[in-house]
């Protein structure tokens, strides 16, 4: 049986979707097929009884899928198929539309029901690299009161592209504050940057920034993609709190930049060292009165991966000066007529007790026995008195 009579015969079954039944279905295909029939001939074609033949073509003539003579003998004939259910499919159409927007504000009950309490969903937009630039640029350029952000070696790079921006913002009256990660250290992006910015260094692994506390832009240094999110809202409040706390931990960069970039680094190296417990080592030798020169150099070593015996002495006065300038605002002096150094904060709450003791380890390691003297002057003071000069 060909393919086409196989889908003619599920035809008057398919009809009764359209509330057609079985002999309906039959006279209307008939009439499709064959044309205008007298009602004897419709049903002798199909196969109708013809007692049921003038009953099923009035009801079709209902439903305005034929029409009937009046005359005798009664001709009928089927209404082409879609003006007979064209009305019929758009009602259904109509349904399903309106079963569609039934279905989603169910969903969208369900989701609200889902939903913790309280809770409020915002978007956020992501942009790529060269959108990321531009939109930072355009935010930067029309801040009006400030602009925070910590930013690595990758966020340098984009900030150093828009120092008119920034130039533009600080004449605005913006304040601009910016942490910069220890890895950028030496590069000519911190040169670069416009007078005005408060800069300081800290220990950074991602790029935010918050403009006016309106918009709050996360870079991702693997690509430069960025997240832009509205500020109004938890998430920036988090990240502005954490920014405040991170400001108070990062160390003036005019000190850094005053440094050579590698002597620069490993100071900042051994003043996070010190800050992150390191100095409780030292403390623990002082007050023990202990010899530090191997057991402390081997943790420093070991635990923070700081090496100090490969250093001759010039390079490890210059590096406990460097990282006295940044950890405390101090600083180291050498009486060279005395063998004295001289070690001094300028932070409250900074001792320099624990890089003394630093100093003692090293020298006493390299034979020039060290004896540390608490300044009477202020507890911000401590000497350190060599046997012997420093060659």
């Amino acid at each position: 049986m060909p393919a086409d009579a196989i889908e003619n015969n599920d035809l008057p079954s398919s009809l009764e979707e359209f509330g057609l039944s079985k002999y309906e279905g039959r006279a209307y295909l008939t009439m499709l097929g064959r044309g205008s029939l007298a009602a004897s001939d419709l049903a002798y074609y199909a196969n109708l009884p013809r007692t049921k033949v003038y009953q099923t073509v009035k009801k079709l003539e209902k439903k305005r899928l034929a029409v009937v003579s009046k005359q005798k003998p009664l001709i009928c004939s089927a209404i082409p198929p879609e003006e007979a259910f064209g009305e019929i499919v758009s009602l259904h159409e109509r349904r399903v539309k309106n079963m569609q927007k039934i279905v989603e504000r169910l969903q969208k009950l369900s989701d609200e029901g889902q939903r913790p309490r309280g809770s409020e969903e915002r978007r956020y937009f992501i942009l790529d690299a060269d959108s990321a630039l531009s939109k930072v640029a355009s935010l930067i350029a029309g801040a009006r009161s400030s602009i925070t952000g910590t930013i690595d070696a990758w966020g340098l790079r984009l900030l150093s592209q828009c120092r008119g921006q920034l130039v533009k913002a600080a004449t605005n009256g913006a304040r601009i504050r910016l942490i910069a990660g220890t890895q950028c250290v030496g590069s000519e992006g911190l040169f670069s940057l416009p007078d005005g910015i408060e800069l300081r260094m800290g220990d950074v692994h991602s790029n935010v920034m918050m403009i006016d506390s309106a918009h709050t832009v996360s870079i991702d240094s693997s690509n430069g993609k960025a997240a832009l999110f509205a500020s109004l809202d938890a998430y920036a409040g988090l990240q502005s709190k954490g920014f405040e706390e991170a400001w108070g931990k990062a160390t003036e960069v005019r000190h850094v930049l005053e440094a050579e970039p590698a002597v620069a680094a490993k100071a900042l190296e051994l003043a996070r060292a010190v800050d992150n417990g390191l100095a409780s080592h030292m403390l623990e030798y002082a007050v023990n009165s202990e010899d530090p020169s191997t057991g402390l150099l081997e943790v420093m070593e070991k635990k923070y991966g700081i090496k100090l015996a490969g250093l001759g002495a010039p390079e490890m006065l210059e590096l406990v000066d460097s990282a006295l300038k940044i950890s405390c605002a101090g600083g180291l002096k050498h009486d060279r007529s005395n063998n004295i150094l001289s070690l001094h904060s300028k932070a409250e709450g900074k001792h320099v007790l624990p890089w003394a003791v630093v100093l003692a380890s090293y020298f006493r390691k390299a034979g020039n026995d060290a004896r540390i003297m608490q300044g009477k002057s202020s507890p911000q003071l401590v000497h350190l008195r060599l046997s012997g000069p420093i060659a």
